[in-house]
């Protein structure tokens, strides 16, 4: 295993464990598995939260994206090195 390989991996866990951290200190609003497969639109509006959890879906949203930039990086790092 290269530098890289173990330096991403790290990246990967911490960056996981952080985004189920901030999964499950956001608020659900009664709705449930139910309205995540219904697709109220009502539980899409941002108005309705408050600025904290706001904040934490933006920050969870953001961990989500440096989760897959990661991932990706580290196929290709390990594709053109092994």
């Amino acid at each position: 295993m290269t530098v890289y390989e173990i330096a991403g991996g790290v990246i990967l866990l911490v960056v996981a464990v952080v985004i189920i951290v901030l999964t499950l200190l956001q608020h659900t609003h009664g709705q449930g598995l139910a309205g995540a497969i219904g697709g109220n639109m009502q539980s899409a509006n941002s108005t309705r939260l408050s600025p904290a959890d706001q904040m934490l879906a933006k920050i969870t949203r953001v961990a989500g994206v440096i989760f897959f930039v990661v991932a990706i990086a580290a196929c290709v790092l390990s594709s053109r090195l092994g």
